[in-house]
């Protein structure tokens, strides 16, 4: 297998360890495994043809099996895909894919979706405007969560305490940007009443890895980047299905859906089409098991069915 690995790697920055480390078992199996820093293609489009270059090299996306896309959605747009659609014209599987990838780093599209599976999630409210605020101060209970449509790693959520610390914040954040839209959410707190979620590794329709995530004293977010504490969990039931379910109906080959468990059983926060790999892979690797390695054997089976 030729497999490429796209990430979103800045020119002045390192690959991250673990996409490295992929790059290391993938060739440990006897695979070619190439690393990319999408800000290093360059593309040329005139009529009825197009080329690629890399770091200013004639670049064949053809010549590649597979393509493990870790790029992230940075903003509204998909501006960053021009590489990926290259690779896809060329008939080279892409995973994920820019749609699935799309769907999922919205939060408030991902919301509007898991609500239609019929399963339970965290109740939210978008706000657009200062009357909006009324409205929310009627239906919510303090604290609440404050979250940007498209943050993520928990760099752009807010927890407030009062309606004076809501106005404030909403007010600053609009005077950067009036145009900014708000996801407003009940503050859940887990059966055990800690500040704790639960990040389950869909590959394929199968799952092959599980955590539990609890904040650190200094921060309120389970983000295991945030500082928080990571160890293998056991699912329920439910909660399996439930995750199997979301992650089909994104069409994600790889995802993390993250939930919480409550007293009335799990409550769905979002999925991530590029989940993080430093933590579950702390938090599951045995002698027997590296999720790094499940990745590689994945992709390799998929190519094989191209």
């Amino acid at each position: 297998m030729r497999l490429g690995i796209l990430t979103a790697t800045i020119t002045e920055c390192d690959f991250f360890p673990n996409i490295i480390e992929l790059k290391i078992i993938g060739e440990r199996k006897g695979h070619k495994v190439d690393l990319f820093k999408n800000g290093e293609f360059n593309l040329i489009v005139d009529t009825n043809s197009t080329k690629l270059y890399y770091n200013g090299k004639p670049f064949d996306p053809s010549c590649y099996d597979i393509i493990l896309n870790r790029l992230s959605v940075r903003e509204k747009s998909n501006a960053e895909y021009y590489v990926v659609d290259e690779f896809l014209k060329a008939g080279v599987p892409v995973i994920n894919s820019p749609d699935s990838i799309m769907k999922a780093r919205n939060k408030l599209l991902s919301l509007q979706i898991m609500s239609s599976l019929g399963i339970n999630i965290t109740r939210s409210a978008i706000i657009r405007r200062p009357e909006d605020i009324d409205t929310i101060l009627k239906e919510f209970s303090f604290p609440l969560i404050i979250k940007n449509i498209f943050g993520s790693l928990g760099s752009s959520t807010l927890l407030v305490y009062d309606t004076k610390q809501l106005i404030s914040t909403i007010d600053y954040i609009w005077n950067v940007n009036r145009n900014e839209i708000f996801l407003i959410q009940d503050f859940i707190k887990s059966d055990d009443d800690t500040v704790s979620d639960f990040r389950v590794f869909v590959l394929g329709n199968e799952i092959i890895a599980s955590m539990k995530r609890t904040n650190s004293d200094r921060d309120f977010r389970a983000n295991y980047k945030k500082g928080a504490h990571v160890k293998k969990a056991d699912l329920t039931i439910q909660e399996k299905e439930q995750c199997l379910l979301i992650s089909k109906s994104f069409g994600l080959e790889i995802a993390g859906v993250d939930f919480i468990r409550t007293k009335d059983g799990p409550v769905f926060l979002e999925v991530n089409s590029n989940p993080g790999l430093d933590g579950i892979r702390l938090a599951t690797k045995t002698e027997g098991f590296d999720i790094l390695e499940k990745i590689i054997v994945r992709l390799d089976h998929l190519k094989m069915k191209k």
